[in-house]
């Protein structure tokens, strides 16, 4: 039988949260302002699911923290963040085998509507780190500003800090500058729980490479401007009007992708700089032959339940329809249907058309256009869609906005595609 475990001892470097130094250590950090993230992270903190699961956890609690509305339902009448709705980037399976890179991290996020800072350990000082978590982590807003729109998680090698395992996620809950410690929101509670490590330590811990990608691992402000700091970054229980990145789609990181990023590479090359549509519906439809094979990329999103929302992915998908007629003289393409089969997941039961119908409906060509934006310069996608909207005069600035912005995203999938070990 194979041995269990309950929990592990934290070693010398770390100071447990709980414990009697801890709670110094806490009290001095609340009397010199740096508990300012404390409160709303603690609120969310909860174990893993999965013990890989520590950055799509992590992501979890801080999504929660900042009120971002996932607009999909949780359970029963309520929408709430778990580890299901970020199956963006990432199969959910594989994660629970290889747990997550640095940058997918950084995909999962910006898919969530987040503003992301990222940087590597190898690209910064400690005193550059250490000046982050001053900044995040103490107040320096109004008085009347009592919730974080920012916060800090890092991304590090438990066994520089003396503990068992690799690679691993935590918020940075507080900074206590007498004693220069911050707080890591350990979310393998089954393992180790809150506990205080210096900040020269973690910092080290930011440095050795991932043996998946070869890159350092580092430190990532995540923040979401659904409110007016000026105005009002109180929060709490408002209701606030967010629409995240990937209303549509959900850019996907594959080996196809992978293997797309390099056929790209060879198509500039050939054609001085230039991408051709036609190649590009070739390689996503495999010659002509397969019409779902886009899937690898980009995923549909469920169809949304909030009005606003409704409006606003029905005027995309008119956006997406008159550019591509604007764009591309045949429209009429044909390709082979993708033969049913359990391994592809695309049989055409009853039950399976009906779970179709709970999604957004692109068409194969729609859905390649849009890939294929996502293959071209930004300004070049840009003035695409501008031309577009200026032409029909139909469509407002935000629903540009919002397609671009889930254009990028796809675009961001493509480039992150051979930045890791894709199982």
């Amino acid at each position: 039988m194979a041995p269990t475990f309950y929990r592990r001892e934290l070693p010398s470097t770390a100071v447990s949260f709980s414990s009697s130094e801890g709670r110094k250590i806490f009290e001095s950090a609340m009397s010199l302002g740096g508990t300012f993230t404390f409160f709303a992270l603690i609120e969310q903190l909860q174990t893993q699911p999965e013990p890989a699961y520590c950055g799509l956890t992590t992501l979890v609690i801080v999504l929660n923290a900042l009120a971002v509305d996932p607009r999909r339902l949780w359970k029963g009448p309520w929408r709430w963040y778990d580890e299901r709705f970020l199956n963006c980037c990432v199969d959910l399976e594989k994660v629970k085998e290889t747990g997550i890179s640095f940058d997918t991290f950084a995909c999962l996020a910006k898919c969530q509507g987040l503003g992301v800072e990222a940087t590597r350990g190898s690209d910064s000082t400690v005193d550059e780190f250490r000046e982050v978590i001053k900044r995040i982590c103490t107040s320096s807003s109004p008085s009347d500003c009592t919730h974080p729109t920012s916060f800090l998680i890092v991304s590090y090698t438990r066994k520089v800090i003396g503990q068992t395992g690799t690679g691993h996620f935590s918020p940075v809950g507080a900074y206590d500058e007498a004693s220069d410690s911050v707080l890591l929101l350990d979310t393998a509670r089954f393992k180790y729980g809150p506990h205080w490590v210096k900040v020269e330590l973690l910092f080290e811990a930011l440095s050795p490479p991932d043996p998946s990608t070869g890159k350092s691992r580092g430190y990532m402000i995540l923040s979401y401007d659904g409110v007016d700091v000026e105005s009002d970054c109180r929060l709490q229980s408002k209701h606030l009007a967010h629409l995240p990145r990937s209303l549509l789609f959900r850019p996907q990181i594959t080996n196809s992708v992978r293997e797309y990023k390099q056929f790209l590479e060879t198509e500039t090359d050939k054609n001085q700089g230039e991408i051709n549509f036609q190649s590009v519906v070739s390689f996503w439809t495999q010659n002509y032959s397969n019409d779902t094979f886009v899937r690898q990329l980009i995923k549909s999103q469920l169809k949304p339940v909030d009005s606003d929302e409704i409006k606003m992915v029905e005027s995309l998908q008119d956006l997406v329809k008159a550019t591509v007629n604007e764009t591309i003289l045949d429209t009429n393409l044909t390709f082979k249907r993708q033969e049913c089969t359990t391994a592809s997941n695309e049989c055409c039961s009853a039950s399976t058309q009906s779970l179709s119908q709970r999604y957004i409906q692109f068409s194969t060509i729609e859905s390649i256009f849009v890939v294929y934006l996502a293959s071209l310069s930004k300004e070049t996608r840009q003035r695409i869609v501008t031309n577009t909207m200026q032409r029909s005069r139909k469509f407002d600035d935000y629903v540009g906005d919002q397609l671009l912005a889930e254009i990028e995203l796809i675009s961001y999938a493509i480039d992150a595609s051979d930045m890791e070990s894709i199982v």
